[in-house]
């Protein structure tokens, strides 16, 4: 079955250096999004209970955006771009995955369980 890309964003009261630590490094990573995130090069592996997954980080800018893409699914990846809003000051968090057809609100809901995880582990303040 086709995955279809899913697109999310999120607004954050922080800044790009801390919200980018959090989607970049083996520590910010598993503070939020796996039990525990091992890193050797641009391999991550990344480790729920007692199943793992093992991505490439495939593109990077610093404090912009970072691209992984699943060493097991071939072309699927999942990307997090860091924004500036203009008119509330915001930070934005655009995360880019792919789901199967069908699938996209249980993606919305497991992204929006995360990123909410991610805010706390980050000190981000609640709107």
């Amino acid at each position: 079955m086709m995955k279809k890309k899913v697109l999310l964003e999120y607004p954050f009261s922080c800044t790009p250096g801390s919200l980018y630590r959090a989607v970049t490094t083996p520590l910010g990573l598993g503070s939020w999004f796996a039990d525990r995130v091992e890193a050797t090069g641009d391999r991550y592996d990344f480790f729920w209970n007692k199943t793992g997954q093992a991505a490439r980080m495939v593109h990077r800018k610093p404090n912009l955006s970072v691209r992984y893409e699943w060493l097991d699914e071939e072309g699927h990846y999942f990307e997090f771009r860091l924004s500036h809003q203009e008119l509330t000051g915001d930070l934005l968090l655009t995360v880019i995955d792919f789901a199967e057809e069908g699938e996209e609100e249980d993606c919305r809901t497991l992204w929006d369980a995360q990123v909410e995880k991610l805010k706390r582990a980050i000190g981000c303040p609640k709107k």
